[in-house]
């Protein structure tokens, strides 16, 4: 990536520049190995090359540095112009990791010719799609041979590959070694679950996004400590699946146990958005009265299980919220196991289920039934691909839901930075004098507010 800001990229990496890392990557000439902008690395100016992505670099021949990790860092959420259709089909690649997923799929999704998405993706990237599918396939590989003990045919599987000819041509091609040459020295603990590290830009505010998840987490299904998130997985007629997450050492640290490997890629990408994994702390205003510390917005795993739980919590405190949640998935979730464990009940069982008796009011049960119709029949898609204007209007349009609720959908459910909900008894009686410093960040100003509160308040 050749432009006339290249002193301006090298003086970012001099400094370190923690605000630009995801958006570019640069390479050594000499050592043919490329690193994020924060890499504590230092050679000389003259030998650096700049690039759009990581992908970009391992197709030019660089591989990824082995102290910054630049192949398994976060992502980027910062995209203007053009960028946003690549930004979203970045996501539609996460939330559609475990399918054959082709450009043409793509292109159709976003509402856009093969042609049109492959230049955006070389002007943004400096990559094609099917190239960048492929890299993230091969990075995952790397991680769950340096971090598990799993065959590495298992492993090649797992990633995607459909074959272990092309998987091991691959991977070499990319790292110039073979996948066994990054075995070596790795000690085996036989006791544990299937682990990976989750990597995250400090700072990062464990504590407020936990006990936010504690305090809405959904009976049966998730179970939230002071120290840990635990999701239930349905795993066909085995027993359920588990994966737990913590935090340490700066990353969220993710434990699966009775978890088919193919299904590691998009549980992983389910788990980035409901920890906001991707967001850079330097984006935020700096210089304002309240000071982010780290914060993050509580995404969602199940968009589904978020938007029915926020219109539970339409005017009535947590407690009562998840009581509600409670009888919901008792009397129509799937047991997965013993009486406590659950899978979420699908649109296609709410959309004519009766939950009046359950203490719903009328308005709330039938808000629920016609969400769950909308999806159901395709007209409505909770996804961060979704366009969120069109989304925004479909849900105002639901009979009971009211602007509070569609911005909750909005920042939770369909990844909107920008979400507001002005009305928030909370954020009302908490005053946003500041509000225009926080401007496409408003989400973050919410959680801020929140997390103030719930000091104030002893909450946790």
């Amino acid at each position: 990536m050749r432009t006339r800001d290249e002193h301006n990229f090298r003086k970012i990496i001099e400094r370190r520049d923690p605000r630009y890392d995801g958006r570019f990557y640069w390479g050594v000439i000499t050592t043919r190995i490329y690193c994020r902008p924060i890499c504590p690395a230092r050679p000389k100016p003259e030998n650096i090359r700049i690039f759009k992505s990581s992908t970009e670099a391992e197709k030019a021949g660089f591989r990824p540095c082995l102290r910054c990790r630049p192949d398994l860092a976060p992502g980027s959420q910062r995209w203007e112009g053009t960028g946003v259709s690549v930004a979203r089909a970045l996501r539609l690649m996460d939330e559609r990791a475990g399918e054959a997923l082709s450009v043409a799929d793509l292109a159709e999704s976003l509402g856009m010719s093969e042609r049109h998405l492959r230049r955006l993706f070389l002007e943004h990237l400096g990559a094609s799609p099917v190239a960048i599918m492929g890299h993230r396939r091969l990075h995952l590989a790397r991680q769950l041979i340096v971090e598990t003990q799993l065959p590495l045919t298992e492993i090649a599987f797992a990633a995607g590959f459909q074959s272990i000819r092309r998987f091991n041509e691959a991977f070499q091609e990319l790292y110039q070694r073979p996948p066994s040459a990054f075995r070596k020295g790795i000690a085996e603990d036989s006791n544990a679950g299937l682990r990976l590290r989750l990597s995250v830009r400090p700072p990062y505010d464990w504590v407020t996004i936990l006990g936010f998840l504690r305090r809405h987490q959904t009976y049966g299904v998730e179970r939230v400590d002071e120290t840990s998130y635990a999701r239930y997985v349905p795993a066909g007629k085995q027993k359920p699946g588990q994966l737990s997450v913590t935090f340490a050492k700066e990353a969220l640290e993710v434990e699966f146990h009775h978890i088919q490997l193919t299904a590691l890629r998009p549980l992983m990408a389910r788990l980035r958005h409901l920890f906001d994994a991707d967001h850079n702390p330097e984006d935020l205003p700096r210089n304002v009265a309240r000071v982010p510390l780290g914060i993050r917005i509580p995404g969602s795993f199940d968009p589904f299980e978020t938007a029915v739980s926020i219109i539970l919590s339409q005017l009535v405190s947590a407690a009562q919220a998840r009581q509600l949640m409670q009888r919901l998935v008792v009397a129509h979730g799937h047991r997965l196991a013993d009486d406590e464990i659950f899978a979420f009940p699908a649109p296609e069982v709410l959309r004519n289920a009766g939950m009046e008796n359950l203490g719903l009011t009328r308005q709330k049960a039938e808000a629920i039934r016609e969400l769950s119709r909308l999806l159901s029949g395709g007209t409505l898609q909770l996804s961060r691909t979704a366009d969120l204007s069109a989304m925004r209007k479909r849900l105002a349009g639901i009979p009971g839901v009211g602007p509070w609720t569609v911005e909750l959908i909005a920042m939770r459910c369909l990844g909107d930075a920008d979400a507001f909900p002005r009305k928030d008894l909370i954020v009302q009686r908490l005053g946003t004098p500041d509000e225009d410093q926080w401007l496409s960040q408003r989400s973050y100003l919410t959680q801020l507010i929140w997390r103030d509160y719930a000091r104030t308040e002893g909450l946790r």
